[in-house]
């Protein structure tokens, strides 16, 4: 059966690739390589001509257990050490290097609930959770090629909001804030998922990334503005204002 991955529309999605990739030629390899052993252990030790019973061992004596030894050290080495260095460097030079001080950056608060996503975005005040936040349910819209920066709460249980085509993922747990960034490279409509269990109606959580080219952006957002000052009245609480917080002190 042959897999297929989830189309790559992001920045550093490649990375992630290769590691499933390097991961599932190496786990082949060794999966042939003890198939053969096996073969050619049934062929050898078999009974035949001669021999009156299969002949067997206990692999007790000091050279096979030097030769377990060295297969199980060079499999470690090859696939777990080769892995955990290629994949230390990734994530502490990209996926970990949080764009704090990037003003190009684009800033989404992402609230968590059973069962859905709601994602907010500072208005032209440049404050969140105030009146003039763009506040969308189920639906994500981000500009083409630039950082795109989350950070996550939940409002009762753990949820995990899931970009497979952006080969990233993170937990939303109830009484923290966690984050993320990924860059979209190209424009379209992609999913998101929650990947963790969070109750009977889980397979209801989905929601849409919708990726847009810079110019059609801006002309989206201006829009979502005035959409959300017309919604707005002094007197009378925004919805979905709880949720927001304050994006540096968190509160």
């Amino acid at each position: 059966m042959h897999i297929v991955l989830p189309h790559d529309a992001s920045l550093d999605g490649h990375l992630v690739d290769g590691v499933i990739g390097y991961l599932t030629l190496t786990t082949g390899l060794a999966f042939l390589a003890v198939l053969v052993f096996l073969l050619i252990a049934i062929v050898f030790h078999r009974e035949r001509a001669g021999r009156t019973r299969a002949h067997h061992t206990h692999g007790n004596r000091p050279r096979d257990r030097a030769l377990t030894f060295a297969v199980a050290l060079v499999m470690f080495v090859a696939i777990d050490v080769t892995l955990v260095a290629r994949t230390a460097g990734e994530l502490s030079g990209r996926f970990w290097r949080y764009p704090d001080g990037d003003p190009n950056a684009l800033r989404v608060e992402v609230t968590a609930r059973q069962w859905s996503w709601t994602f907010r975005t500072a208005g032209p005040d440049g404050r969140f959770g105030t009146g003039d936040d763009v506040v969308t349910l189920g639906e994500l819209d981000v500009p083409v090629g630039r950082p795109i920066y989350l950070k996550l709460r939940s409002r009762d249980v753990v949820h995990s909001l899931y970009l497979p085509s952006f080969r990233t993922k993170i937990d939303a747990i109830p009484g923290s804030t966690t984050r993320l960034w990924f860059q979209a490279q190209e424009a379209g409509r992609f999913e998101i998922g929650c990947a963790q269990h969070c109750g009977v109606s889980h397979y209801k959580m989905r929601g849409l990334l919708i990726a847009r080219p810079e110019g059609e952006y801006h002309d989206w957002l201006a829009r979502a503005e005035t959409d959300s000052r017309l919604r707005g009245d002094a007197a009378l609480p925004v919805a979905g204002e709880a949720d927001g917080w304050d994006w540096e002190t968190g509160r």
